[in-house]
């Protein structure tokens, strides 16, 4: 319990095909909140040199998905149940716990292990043939609110009750952002013609009017109308989302 109020837990939510949480009840709260998480971003450029030149200013093309990493503990040993410890005292721990475990000792605790909650993320890499791909996911934590899908789990077995069963581990999780492209790269640098946008009417806002503002030039605001399929773009209703494509492709229409 926090002194400042109830303890928030990670949790983990499958998404349906249409990206909605399936039922109200996360899929995974885990028992052990994270110490921390890695995002990585990373940027693509265009190298590629021109015949008989002897270099080439690197062109920016896209930045690409971010990719998290989550380090999730198990445990089943019951000690969370007498005090709160985060993950990285735990895992300086693990080594002592080893050597003073007893792997035949017959009592209740026994019967306690992490199957089930493993289980559980291991269904985030099934292949959901209704879909045609894995679960996409949502990790809400705090500030975190995160679509990703899974592409990488690697578990790690730390103990074993004297039946053989696992009742500590530690997951890692890598997860790749599913923000889709063209949201994500509005968000990069949301005046650069060169970049998708996606923009919200407001009062009073016109085709070209909204045009100008993106490209510096109102006369591209039909293939904006072409791309939004807008049959009367004379009248925008306030509140509606149109997306204005990358600049060079509007030109080349």
């Amino acid at each position: 319990m926090s002194i400042l109020g109830k303890l928030e837990k990670m949790q983990i939510f499958k998404l349906n095909a249409e990206g909605e949480r399936e039922g109200t009840d996360p899929t995974l709260e885990v028992a052990v909140n994270p110490e921390g998480y890695k995002e990585t971003f990373s940027v693509e450029y265009n190298t590629d040199q021109e015949a008989n030149s002897s270099g080439k200013t690197p062109k920016f093309v896209k930045v690409k998905p971010g990719d998290f990493t989550f380090k999730l503990l198990f445990d089943a040993t019951g000690i969370f149940d007498i005090v709160d410890l985060n993950l990285t005292d735990t895992l300086a721990s693990i080594a002592a716990d080893i050597a003073g475990f007893n792997p035949f000792k017959d009592d209740e605790a026994d019967e306690s292990n992490v199957v089930a909650e493993i289980d559980k993320i291991k269904e985030f890499v099934t292949y959901k043939g209704d879909m045609h791909k894995p679960y996409e996911l949502e990790v809400a934590w705090g500030s975190l609110n995160l679509k990703c899908y899974l592409t990488k789990l690697d578990i790690d077995y730390k103990l074993f009750n004297s039946k053989g069963y696992p009742i500590r581990a530690v997951a890692t999780l890598t997860c790749k952002d599913s923000k889709a492209d063209e949201v994500r790269e509005a968000e990069v640098n949301k005046q650069s013609p060169d970049l998708t946008h996606i923009r919200r009417v407001k009062e009073g806002d016109t085709l070209p009017l909204m045009s100008y503002r993106i490209y510096g030039d109102s006369k591209y605001y039909l293939e904006v109308a072409r791309v939004n399929n807008l049959l009367n773009f004379r009248n925008l209703e306030p509140g509606t989302e149109l997306l204005f494509p990358p600049l060079n492709k509007t030109q080349s229409a």
